[in-house]
């Protein structure tokens, strides 16, 4: 039961991290959008994949402790950009 709840618990603060993160960078940015398309950097748009396959996998008996991993990656992948950003400073 306790797995169960951390599972909930982890997917929804992944995806709080990882969805508006994802679609902010496949958007654009800050910086202007000089196309008529909504995504100018649809490749961005695996991000969401992966963590997508992660929280299917998650739900599987076998699989769950590496979809839980699988799902991690892309909040690990953006705190990590983040802290090498703020490292060159």
């Amino acid at each position: 039961m306790r797995f169960n709840i951390y599972r909930m618990i982890h997917l929804i603060i992944t995806g709080i991290i990882t969805i508006p993160i994802t679609l902010f960078i496949a958007s654009g940015g800050i910086g202007e959008n000089y196309t008529d398309s909504v995504f100018v950097l649809p490749q961005f748009l695996v991000i969401i994949l992966v963590w997508l396959v992660g929280a299917i996998l998650s739900f599987h008996s076998a699989y769950a402790k590496y979809g839980l991993m699988l799902s991690a990656l892309p909040p690990l992948f953006f705190i990590g950009s983040v802290l090498g950003v703020l490292v060159e400073l």
